[in-house]
C-alpha cells in the first residue's frame, strides 16, 4: 500500500482504538476493541485469498474499523452511529465523497440480517461473523449471551439460548466464496455441537 494509504489506516486505526477504549464501548463483552481487531485481521485473510485490490482493501479495512464505534452511543441500531462517526471523521481526513459512501455501505451491510449488495460488503459481512465457522465459536457466543443480558435485558434460559443459536446458523448463509468453501464447513461443525448441548439439557 502507498504511504498515503497507510497513513489513513493508521489514523483510522488510532481514532477507533481510542473511541472503543475510552467510550462505554470498553464495558461490552463481545463488540469490543478484541472484536474489532478480529474483524479487521479477517478483512485481511479475506483480502489476501480473494486477490481484492489496494484500493478496495483499504475501503474495507477503513470499514472494519469503524463499524461498530457506534455502539459508543447506542446499542440498538449502533450501524446508523457507525456510519455518522466514519463520515465525520473521513471528511476531516478530506476523503472524497465515493470512498467514504463506499465505506458506510459497507457497514451498512452488517445490520441484521445481513443484506451485501456488493462484493465489498461480503467481505465485511463474513469478516464479522467469521467465528461462526471457528473452533472459539461457543467462547465468543458465550460473551454475546452475557452483552445481551447487561445492555439489552435479554434473559434467556440454556435451551432457549441454545435453540436461538440452531436457528441462527442454520438460516445464516457466508456470502464470500471462501466463507461458503472453507468457513461453512466449521459453521457445520458448531451447529452440531449446539445440536449435541440441547439433547444434553
Amino acid at each position: 500500500m502507498d504511504a498515503m494509504t497507510t497513513t489513513m489506516i493508521s489514523s483510522v486505526a488510532a481514532f477507533c482504538t481510542d473511541l472503543l477504549t475510552t467510550s462505554k464501548c470498553k464495558e461490552l463483552p463481545f463488540h469490543n476493541l478484541e472484536h474489532t481487531k478480529e474483524v479487521v485481521q479477517n478483512v485481511k485473510y479475506l483480502c489476501a485469498a480473494m486477490d481484492i485490490n489496494e484500493q478496495d482493501t483499504e475501503v474495507l479495512l477503513i470499514a472494519a474499523w469503524f463499524h461498530d464505534t457506534g455502539f459508543s452511543m447506542t446499542y440498538k441500531g449502533h450501524e446508523d452511529q457507525s456510519k455518522f462517526i466514519a463520515t465525520t471523521f473521513l471528511k476531516e481526513q478530506k476523503a472524497n465523497k465515493s470512498f467514504i459512501n463506499k465505506v458506510c455501505n459497507c457497514i451498512d451491510a452488517t445490520k441484521m440480517p445481513q443484506r451485501p449488495t456488493n462484493v465489498l460488503a461480503k467481505v465485511l459481512c463474513d469478516a464479522d461473523l467469521f467465528h461462526l465457522g471457528t473452533t472459539n465459536f461457543l467462547y465468543k457466543n458465550m460473551l454475546l449471551r452475557k452483552e445481551w443480558e447487561l445492555f439489552s435485558d435479554i434473559i434467556m434460559a440454556d435451551d432457549e439460548w441454545q435453540m436461538l443459536n440452531i436457528n441462527f446458523l442454520e438460516e445464516h448463509r457466508f456470502k464470500t466464496t471462501y466463507g461458503k468453501e472453507i468457513l461453512e464447513n466449521g459453521k457445520q461443525e458448531n451447529l452440531d455441537k449446539l445440536k449435541q448441548l440441547i439433547r444434553l439439557q
